[in-house]
């Protein structure tokens, strides 16, 4: 039987684009369109070239799947709104969160917003990879909003949601017991960028690891950090991606202590590798790794000493094997696969 047709928009092909866009073509055959928005200046072509990629698919096509809302679902969702085809919009975390203090956010930016709004208004279905992205209480920097999530942002939206949370394949991960003693690793994207390191909590980390000089913290993606670093410390740039699984496993815990986050790959990859987490109570976080590891409540670097001090003393062969389990038993590839596929041919009917 032919597959339905589905045409497909994303900014970039981040891990998380790349699974799903395999998952989805195991059902559907996909006309897939990259929008280009790497800077305010190739707007306009990437408007005009999804304006024409949508003229020539859109009548051929049974629906249409943005990965995250943003500039690049508005005209999938204004042609929705035209022609009546149905469209389906994956939201991560950016597209729902608004953080004036490090200028990050869809909600935070003065046009984005608008895009980022009509697009989730009137969008036909919406798939959140964790509740926290629709609506939650923040109180881990009170410098912002005290609550997130596309709700708070706009309190009258009707769209539909269904979350649906990222899954892993255990097997591409390895573990390695024992750990070296006292290490902690951490992966970054977009760094060097002006809310890079702040958004992923590089700052905490580094302020850190001065008040605990007997501990080495490894910075994957930290090679584009441009200040000065103590020396126990270590960015690495970006590995090759069969040397990674190695090198993480090789750490005792792994540190994500972002001012937001929906539901970061890194963090549940790093659990696979026996790494026992230490997080900020941001996102979908709490939830992914439940009594598998350490949360911080507050962005405060003394908390932070503490909550590691107690973590060095309690780790224990056993507490990496917590996390692994965490990963596989809570969040696989094919919870996602189902739940994925079988929400889209619903609303296909």
């Amino acid at each position: 039987m032919e597959k339905p047709n589905l045409n497909y928009f994303h900014v970039g092909l981040s891990s998380f684009v790349k699974k799903d866009i395999e998952i989805l073509s195991k059902e559907f055959s996909l006309n897939i369109h990259f929008f280009d928005q790497s800077s305010k200046s190739r707007l306009p072509l990437s408007f005009l070239k999804q304006f024409f990629f949508l003229l020539a698919k859109l009548f051929k096509s049974k629906a249409t799947v943005v990965q995250f809302g943003g500039y690049h679902s508005f005209l999938p969702v204004l042609f929705k709104v035209i022609f009546r085809k149905k469209v389906i919009i994956v939201l991560g975390g950016t597209d729902c969160v608004g953080f004036p203090s490090i200028q990050y956010g869809c909600f935070y930016n003065t046009y984005l917003k608008h895009f980022t709004r009509f697009s989730l208004k009137n969008a036909s279905l919406l798939l959140p990879v964790s509740e926290a992205l629709v609506h939650s209480k923040y109180t881990y920097n009170s410098n912002d909003f005290p609550f997130q999530g596309y709700k708070h942002f706009i309190p009258k939206i009707k769209t539909k949601h269904l979350t649906i949370p990222n899954g892993y394949n255990a097997t591409l991960w390895k573990n390695k017991i024992p750990k070296t003693k006292n290490t902690f690793i951490t992966i970054g994207a977009d760094l060097g960028t002006r809310f890079g390191a702040k958004l992923k909590g590089i700052d905490l980390i580094i302020e850190v690891a001065e008040l605990i000089p007997e501990c080495a913290f490894y910075i994957i993606g930290g090679d584009k950090i441009k200040i000065e670093l103590p020396e126990n410390v270590h960015p690495i740039g970006n590995m090759p991606h069969n040397e990674l699984p190695g090198f993480i496993a090789d750490k005792q815990f792994y540190l994500q202590l972002s001012m937001s986050e929906g539901f970061p790959n890194a963090l549940c990859e790093a659990m696979l590798s026996g790494c026992v987490p230490i997080v900020s109570e941001v996102g979908a976080m709490p939830e992914i790794i439940g009594e598998s590891g350490y949360i911080l409540p507050k962005k405060d670097a003394l908390q932070l000493k503490k909550l590691i001090k107690k973590a060095l003393i309690e780790y224990s062969e056993e507490k990496s094997i917590k996390a692994i389990s965490q990963i596989e038993t809570n969040f696989t590839i094919e919870n996602r696969t189902q739940l994925l596929n079988s929400s889209i041919l619903q609303l296909l009917g």
